[in-house]
């Protein structure tokens, strides 16, 4: 089952593809997709919000099918099982730049979002992976590494991590108040006072 795409149209350039999976989180999907388009729309970027059903079983389409109007970005599809939201997602995302993220996670501060699509941008990072929230990649160059590769919240998040460890791209991998996440490898860790402008506070 898949909509947002009206027949006969042609998926158009986004800039963000923002991959949610969800199961049971008829409570949160909503306010997280309201969320996540709104702060998208504030950085002034094209951007498709792909939410994934992992064998959801309570009222969570209900609750997206609702937001339509609202979110015309927004396609739902479904995923064969838990776990492999992403997987499914990034297969079918058009975006340059991934942002991956659950339902709990896009109701927190999404400010470190918009520090880690301005290093992909400029080219000086290739992903970002802010531990307990969520990671944004370059899709081309991290796809090879994501391929494949399923699991859920901070598991996800560690396997990702060695994952683009392993291909060799330039990381930068954060911890959720701002600093840098104790890790090993050759990845690009800068200072969080190096990161955060003047009078922003920890998140």
């Amino acid at each position: 089952m898949q909509y947002g795409l009206r027949p006969g149209t042609t998926p158009r350039a986004y800039e963000v593809s923002a991959i949610i999976p969800f199961a049971d989180h008829e409570d949160v999907i909503g306010a997280a997709v309201q969320r996540v388009a709104a702060h998208l729309r504030e950085l002034g970027v094209a951007f498709e919000i792909v939410a994934v059903d992992e064998d959801s079983g309570d009222n969570s389409h209900a609750v997206l099918a609702l937001l339509r109007a609202q979110v015309p970005e927004l396609r739902v599809t479904h995923a064969l099982g838990r776990g492999r939201g992403f997987e499914l997602g990034i297969a079918r995302a058009q975006g340059h730049v991934l942002w991956l993220l659950e339902p709990t996670a896009a109701t927190q501060p999404l400010a470190p979002f918009s520090r880690a699509l301005d290093q992909i941008r400029d080219e000086s990072l290739d992903a970002v992976v802010v531990r307990g929230r969520f990671a944004v990649a370059h899709r081309t160059r991290a796809l090879q590494a994501v391929a494949g590769l399923r699991g859920m919240g901070e598991v996800y998040l560690r396997r990702l991590t060695k994952k683009l460890q392993a291909r060799g791209l330039r990381l930068d991998v954060q911890l959720a108040g701002g600093g840098p996440a104790p890790v090993r490898g050759l990845f690009r860790l800068r200072a969080a006072a190096a990161r955060r402008p003047v009078g922003e506070k920890r998140l």
